[in-house]
């Protein structure tokens, strides 16, 4: 089977679509009481993880799987207060705005975006126009 490359950015991409659809197949999961919804439960299931495999083979795994579980947990969460009438908690909030801000905070010290942060600091600074001006001195 051939391997399908991917740029980053569309891998990321995978990652969200994967943590919106496991925030479907999670409530599935609790309200399906027939075939047809545990059909549409495992496919979701399926996408899911779907998703999440093909990202992670390009992009970084630990990162990748923080946010793809963020998504799924926050979105259960706040679509069984909003949706499922469950109780709203400031709590149950203030808990997901903080695990929200510690994957965004991952994602900024990843070994990916390490090069990237570097590159665009340097262009934003004139690095890049002051090594070349160097290097044409030597």
């Amino acid at each position: 089977m051939a391997q399908v490359k991917l740029n980053s950015k569309i891998a990321w991409i995978l990652v969200i679509i994967g943590g919106i659809v496991e925030c479907f197949w999670v409530s599935g999961l609790k309200y399906a009481d027939n075939f047809t919804l545990y059909i549409f439960t495992g496919i979701g299931i399926l996408i899911s993880f779907c998703c999440a495999i093909i990202a992670m083979k390009h992009i970084e795994v630990s990162v990748a799987y923080a946010v793809f579980v963020g998504i799924g947990t926050s979105g259960v969460v706040l679509s069984e207060m909003l949706i499922f009438n469950e109780n709203f908690s400031l709590l149950k909030i203030s808990l997901i705005a903080l695990l929200l801000l510690s994957v965004i905070g991952l994602k900024f010290v990843s070994k990916e975006n390490d090069e990237n942060t570097v590159n665009e600091l340097a262009q934003n600074l004139g690095l890049d126009e002051l090594d070349e001006g160097l290097q044409k001195l030597n």
